[in-house]
């Protein structure tokens, strides 16, 4: 996955040149993968693992050890399931080596039963195998496809490919199967890519780092799977690099190094145009660029009204007006995760909430709020509910689908706008020397200061996962956590309140 990253592709493979210096560089910021969705992948994988045992017995069994020709004596002895292989070979230049999660017999095939995953014989078996991998994922991502593509590949250079199917068993508890020739026809064109990177840039022969280029990879989207996120943010920081400017996009950032513009200073300084941008297109992001430099030379935080009227939409504070912020669990056993947390604000600044740790709880607190919300509307019928981004809207948008509950009625608010988005508000109307335009960016310019040891979302997400775990074993300790959770959730609402304030305060 980490391939489609330049950046990613560059170092790993100078690391593996040893190239000169480079090691010592990279060890500084070396820390391994690890967060929510890489424990809750290997936890739902080794589930899977359990199943098949407790359903297959003696049919399932792991190599001896982690090598190819442990795994090809499996094979040859004709085991119906075997997990945790191991492959090398295939039909490229270089030689792929992976550990798919499942290698299936050819006259078998997965299926879910209530006892969960199995599998049972279909035909005679004429030989080969199929791959399979497990993703928590509910659906088949392509790079996924590609991976499973690369395994089929491997198996038919070795000779031991099935003509059945190969796939993916995806979180939702659901297969996805692929005839071999589409996996491993779109899985060439991403190798493909890959190799000419490869070897183009072996050929520049490197000896030192200096040699690799910039340290700095073109997107965020596999730093969680990266072993060195810390050193793409250090090498941004001191190149003065164009991705700190809130808001700038990758192609817009394309766009002005072609132009030779490289750093937020150069873009400030930079007058003209460039083949994308005209002057007219550059302006609001020389202007942020502008607030963050100078923050950096002075230390001062200007903040820049752009445009009065996008704050007209916040009219004085109501009576009924709450400050809304929900708390969702993406790897809730079950499709769709679970909303675990309502908490709001009034104007008097009491705090109100919801907890759930199940589906009916959380039906339960959903069709609460909701109703408490509607009474609220009648009695204050200019009552409005302020939040930050769109996740609120969007997941009572899904609760309401996912029980068929409260459908009109959700409608009826988003059409007679009840919601106020202050994400909204804040990128049409004001401008901050921030890298990014998050609550808690925002923060440093309202009077406002947080209690909770939680400092953002991903780890109020943590805090609940360690609270599941802790609820049997030790309900104290589940407790604690509980409270640390609901804290972050509270200090989110009056921050909300906070900066609806402040808004305000602008528009004078």
């Amino acid at each position: 996955m980490r391939a489609q990253c330049d950046h990613c592709t560059r170092v790993s493979t100078a690391r593996e040149l040893g190239v000169a210096g480079l090691k010592e560089l990279i060890d500084q910021y070396f820390e391994k993968p690890d967060n929510l969705a890489i424990r809750y992948g290997m936890k739902f994988e080794a589930s899977l693992e359990q199943e098949l045992l407790a359903n297959l017995g003696e049919l399932v069994a792991a190599p001896h050890d982690n090598s190819l020709e442990a795994t090809l004596e499996l094979m040859d002895e004709g085991m119906p399931v075997i997990y945790q292989g191991v492959l090398r070979g295939g039909s490229g230049a270089m030689d792929f080596s992976g550990r798919p999660d499942f290698l299936l017999r050819g006259d078998y095939r997965f299926e879910f039963t209530p006892n969960g995953l199995t599998a049972r014989q279909v035909d005679g078996w004429s030989g080969g195998y199929s791959a399979w991998d497990a993703k928590l994922s509910s659906s088949p991502k392509p790079e996924y496809q590609v991976q499973v593509g690369l395994y089929v590949d491997v198996l038919a250079s070795l000779g031991y490919l099935a003509k059945s199917q190969s796939g993916l068993i995806l979180g939702s508890r659901e297969l996805a199967g692929f005839d071999s020739d589409v996996l491993v026809a779109q899985m060439q064109l991403k190798r493909h890519s890959y190799l000419q990177k490869v070897f183009a840039f072996i050929d520049e022969d490197p000896q030192r780092a200096e040699d690799i280029g910039e340290l700095v990879c073109e997107a965020t989207s596999y730093c969680d799977i990266c072993e060195y996120p810390k050193l793409c943010e250090a090498m941004r920081h001191e190149t003065n690099h164009l991705q700190l400017v809130a808001n700038i996009t990758k192609l817009q950032i394309e766009s002005l190094r072609r132009s030779g513009v490289k750093t937020i200073r150069g873009l400030v300084e930079f007058e003209g145009e460039t083949d994308k941008l005209s002057r007219e297109q550059l302006a609001p992001i020389r202007t942020q660029a502008r607030l963050q430099q100078q923050r950096y030379d002075s230390g001062e935080s200007e903040v820049l009204v752009s445009n009065p009227d996008g704050l007209r939409i916040l009219c004085e504070e109501q009576p009924g007006d709450i400050y809304f912020d929900l708390e969702g669990f993406t790897f809730f056993g079950e499709p769709g995760g679970l909303e675990y947390l309502f908490g709001w604000l009034d104007n008097s600044g009491q705090f109100h909430h919801g907890w759930a740790d199940d589906r009916v709880s959380e039906q339960q607190i959903f069709s609460e709020f909701v109703t408490w919300f509607e009474r609220n509307l009648e009695q204050n019928p200019n009552a409005r509910i302020f939040h930050y981004a769109n996740y609120e809207q969007a997941a009572l948008k899904r609760l309401a689908a996912r029980f068929s509950l409260h459908e009109e009625l959700i409608e009826r608010w988003l059409n007679k706008r009840v919601f106020v988005d202050l994400y909204k508000v804040v990128k049409a109307s004001i401008m901050v020397p921030e890298p990014k335009y998050s609550i808690k960016n925002l923060e440093n310019f309202y009077t406002f200061k947080r209690s909770s040891d939680v400092k953002e979302a991903m780890g109020s997400m943590e805090y609940y996962d360690q609270y599941l775990q802790a609820l049997e074993s030790d309900p104290e300790a589940a407790e604690n956590l509980k409270r640390q959770v609901l804290s972050y959730n509270q200090d989110d609402c009056i921050s909300t309140l906070a900066l609806v304030r402040w808004l305000r305060s602008l528009r004078s």
